[in-house]
């Protein structure tokens, strides 16, 4: 028998898509690799999609090739109670006027700021999460002592908790001379600035509100490293309120949810009204209307990488040095152990009956996000899969089988899902149903995206319950500056062969949404929303909508606060396609986050969804 020869010209392994980093990625798509590096540094490696989804945004932008390295810092920042003090106050301080302290976020600054190449973003990032021994880094609290003087106010740490945080500022800095990055530590004292560089006329005002504050401590603490664009950081940051579509060649588009920096001499100097700026979102210069933004912290344009919790082996409490008091409930006596007691003298276990609060019918709220949409996956689509005489034409696999009939146009603000959304809502109904979950109404979004990935999960569960579509449950209005989609009456998505309920009365009305909202006024509308159909309903609830659905409906219900334009954002961004949360109704706490009793869906352009974020 013939022997082989060796073979010298081997064909090269072909790595599977699933095993290239996303940098690679990237690469493949076509993209040069400075910019691919750049994206996924400003984006804070969450992801291709997003990274994509930036560089196509910035397609114009003049800098995009510009080799200066991000400037990056590590805040020590309060969560919990002291964070929502901190909150409380800094609003009150803006109704006086802005002071330098109302630029960041409230925080201990760790390090100075230092510079990172895009490349190295990723390795910095994972040396930072694996900073804290979580056995030896415990610090059950941090007290401040208060400062005031007619130029600062702020908090300072105290001198021996001061000591336990620059040794981990310092373990930091020598991870990364591991890696040729050079970082000074913070050698100022450890503080968190209240209030400076204020006008004189503020001073008895801001001195009786640090006052009225109290004794600050605080148990709970996060470290947070951040990236900024070195090249405008001299600039103030406003946020764009008002959306404004350019009319000269030199004008700036602006869509609410942009971030826009400006020079204070381009303030200063702004006879008109009118400013010149650079946005965030697509790195474009050009005059803006300045009454269409207004003024926020500069980290809300700062790129979060890493956040890593400071262990405490403590739970705060929300009363300053109070004692908790302890109460010790008598035994439950087991029916062999009860022992006979007169007539009209009550038993143990009677007396505990009668001592605990009425009970009360647990009860589950699940709110799930959309599937993967047909628009955020192909872009362009409806030119290129109609044909001139209306026609639906499916170009790729991954496109709809069919779609419901409408005009065509009103697919472009509502669009359908992909085929793998709907597989995607389909796995998820299927998993509700091995896990014995049961749903007793139903509540989508009038978004066709919404209304598809419920009807899908309702059939994967083998459910006949009807649809009930719920205007208020549309996403957050601010990312509709052109008004409100288009959505398909009720008539025409029963003809559709979707089970709606069509007796159903909307509790908010298309009509009456706001044309504009704020992130506050949103999560206000959708807890709000959430309590209505909570008492007007019994059993198990499922809501469908959007990313941003998930939070809004489920923050203040559990007893959290609204967070600011800026997290919301944040937290979007990190809510996959169909990522699902549980709300549970606890006898004693009321309503409380739980992780779903499935796991989470997860793909190569879906990340991982962690509930736990929305605490």
């Amino acid at each position: 028998m013939a022997t082989l020869p060796p073979r010298k010209n081997l064909t090269p392994t072909k790595i599977s898509k699933e095993y290239l980093t996303p940098l690679e990625i990237l690469l493949q798509l076509g993209f040069p690799k400075n910019r691919a590096e750049k994206a996924l540094a400003a984006t804070g490696h969450r992801g291709v999609q997003l990274a994509s989804d930036w560089l196509l945004a910035h397609v114009r932008d003049p800098n995009i090739d510009d080799e200066t390295s991000r400037e990056y810092i590590v805040y020590l920042c309060p969560t919990g109670l002291f964070a929502e003090k901190l909150a409380k106050f800094f609003i009150e301080c803006k109704e006086l006027g802005w002071n330098k302290a109302h630029n960041y976020i409230p925080h201990l600054t760790m390090l100075r700021f230092f510079k990172v190449p895009d490349e190295l973003a990723k390795q910095v990032a994972n040396l930072f999460e694996t900073l804290i021994d979580m056995k030896n880094d415990c610090i059950e609290r941090i007290d401040f002592e208060t400062y005031i003087s007619p130029n600062f106010m702020g908090l300072f740490v105290d001198d021996n908790q001061a000591k336990l945080l620059d040794i981990i500022a310092k373990r930091f800095i020598n991870k990364l001379s591991s890696i040729d990055i050079n970082a000074d530590i913070h050698t100022d004292s450890l503080h968190l600035s209240l209030a400076y560089q204020f006008s004189t006329n503020q001073f008895q005002l801001l001195r009786s509100m640090v006052e009225r504050m109290g004794k600050n401590s605080s148990s709970n603490w996060e470290l947070r490293l951040y990236s900024r664009n070195a090249k405008l950081k001299d600039s103030r940051v406003h946020k764009v309120t008002h959306a404004h579509v350019p009319r000269e060649d030199d004008e700036l588009e602006l869509r609410p949810g942009d971030f826009i920096y400006i020079t204070d001499d381009a303030c200063d100097e702004s006879i008109d009204g009118w400013v010149k700026g650079v946005s965030w979102l697509t790195g474009l210069t050009g005059y803006l209307p300045m009454n269409h933004t207004e003024r926020t912290a500069e980290t809300d344009a700062w790129t979060l990488h890493a956040t890593v919790t400071l262990p405490n082996g403590k739970i705060e409490s929300s009363y300053d040095n109070a004692e908790i008091p302890r109460t010790r409930k008598p035994p439950i006596l087991s029916s062999s152990e009860s022992i006979d007691t007169p007539d009209g003298i009550a038993r143990d276990n009677e007396l505990i009956e009668a001592s605990l609060p009425p009970s009360i019918t647990s009860r589950e709220i699940y709110i799930c996000r959309h599937g993967e949409r047909v628009d955020f996956t192909f872009g362009a689509w409806i030119p290129y899969c109609f044909e001139e005489n209306g026609s639906y034409v499916r170009r790729d696999l991954n496109m709809p089988r069919e779609i419901p009939m409408r005009n065509i146009q009103d697919f472009q603000n509502d669009s359908p899902l992909t085929t793998l959304g709907e597989m995607q809502a389909s796995l998820v109904g299927e998993a509700m149903k091995s896990s014995n979950v049961k749903i007793d109404v139903a509540y989508t979004s009038p978004s066709l995206r919404c209304i598809q990935t419920l009807s899908k999960i309702l059939k994967g569960q083998g459910s006949n319950l009807q649809m009930k579509i719920e205007p208020g449950f549309i996403e957050w209005l601010a990312w509709y500056p052109n008004g409100l989609p288009v959505w398909m009456s009720i008539d025409d998505l029963i003809k559709a062969g979707f089970n709606v309920d069509k007796n159903y009365e909307a509790i908010i009305s298309k009509s009456s949404l706001p044309e504009r909202e704020s992130a506050a006024q949103y999560y206000e509308r959708s807890y709000e929303l959430v309590k209505k159909i909570i008492d007007s309903t019994d059993g198990n609830i499922l809501i469908v909508g959007h990313a941003a659905s998930l939070g809004a409906c489920t923050r203040q219900l559990s007893g959290g606060n609204i967070p600011s334009p800026s997290e919301v954002t944040r937290l979007v961004q990190r809510v996959p396609y169909l990522a699902c949360l549980t709300a549970r109704q606890d006898n004693v706490n009321g309503w409380q986050l739980n992780p779903p009793p499935f796991p989470p869906i997860t793909h190569s352009s879906n990340s991982r969804f962690d509930w736990k974020m929305l605490h």
